[in-house]
C-alpha cells in the first residue's frame, strides 16, 4: 500500500460544501424572486450581498484547502465562487438600479407629472 487514498476514499472538503451552499440559496432567493414567484424583502437583501460575498471568500479558503490536503470539492468550491460572484453582481446591480430609478413599494404608484 502506498499511504495515498484512492479517489473514492478522500473525503469532500467541508469548506466547499459549505460555501456551495452560502452560494446557492442566495442565488436562488434572488432569481426567485426576480422571475416573481416570490416577495423579495427589501430588508434580506443586505444579507443575501454579505452571503454572497462570503461564499466566495469560503470558497477560495475551500480551493486552497482542496490543493493542499489533497481533498475533493474542486467542482463546488468553483461554483460556489461562481454563485456568489453573480449574487454580488446581481445585488450591485439592483441597489444601483433603485438609486437611479427610485423605489416604489407595492400599490403606490409614482405620482403623476403632469397634472
Amino acid at each position: 500500500m502506498t499511504g495515498q487514498l484512492s479517489e473514492n476514499q478522500r473525503r469532500y472538503s467541508p469548506l466547499a460544501i459549505v460555501a456551495c451552499c452560502m452560494g446557492l440559496v442566495p442565488l436562488l432567493y434572488i432569481s426567485a424572486g426576480y422571475a416573481e414567484l416570490i416577495d423579495l424583502d427589501l430588508r434580506l437583501l443586505i444579507p443575501v450581498l454579505l452571503l454572497g460575498g462570503c461564499a466566495v471568500a469560503v470558497g477560495a479558503v475551500g480551493l486552497k484547502q482542496i490543493k493542499t490536503a489533497g481533498q475533493r470539492g474542486r467542482g463546488l468550491a468553483i461554483a460556489a465562487c461562481v454563485a456568489g460572484t453573480a449574487v454580488f453582481a446581481t445585488q450591485a446591480f439592483t441597489f444601483v438600479y433603485l438609486m437611479v430609478v427610485g423605489f416604489s413599494p407595492a400599490g403606490c404608484a409614482p405620482p403623476d407629472p403632469c397634472w
